[in-house]
């Protein structure tokens, strides 16, 4: 083969092969479950993603950073809940940058599904019902925290 040939072989060997894309589903305040009836669902917006950092005062154990190849749906009880959000740092470590910081209030339903997304242009994090462009909840910022020096102050 002449190579050319071979390294556009070699290139297209890797995506052909390639996995599925992973669902990560993590219960929040619930236990684990299949009935997506039973609990409402939080999701990640694609294009504007955010951390979910925090749900009733409590810091969630293991922050999902959001990426194209896993979706990441938090599973919690209907009812009132509010969310610690925080916008998803850039990956250059030398570029000074900061984190914006959001409290959200919102009532879950059950059975519902919910998508979170960041406005940054009107420094708002919104909660979307699945399908819908209208705003189920929206949170506000309540600090901008320099990344590397110090973390949210969630008030």
């Amino acid at each position: 083969m002449r190579p050319p040939r071979l390294f556009l072989w070699l290139a297209v060997i890797p995506i052909g092969g390639c996995a599925p894309l992973s669902h990560s589903v993590v219960p929040l305040d619930v236990a684990m479950t299949d009935d997506a009836a039973e609990v409402a669902v939080l999701s990640d917006h694609t294009r504007h993603p955010v951390l979910l950092r925090g749900v009733d005062l409590k810091p969630v154990s293991a922050t999902r950073i959001p990426n194209a190849f896993r979706d990441t749906s938090y599973l919690l009880s209907p009812g009132l809940h509010v969310l610690w959000v925080s916008s998803v740092p850039y990956g250059h470590p030398l570029l000074p940058q900061t984190v914006r910081c959001y409290v959200l209030s919102a009532h879950f339903e059950r059975g519902a599904r919910y998508v979170l997304e960041e406005d940054p242009d009107n420094a708002r994090v919104r909660m979307l019902r699945e399908g819908s462009e209208l705003p189920a909840a929206s949170g506000q910022l309540v600090d901008k925290a320099p990344v590397f020096l110090r973390d949210c102050r969630w008030r």
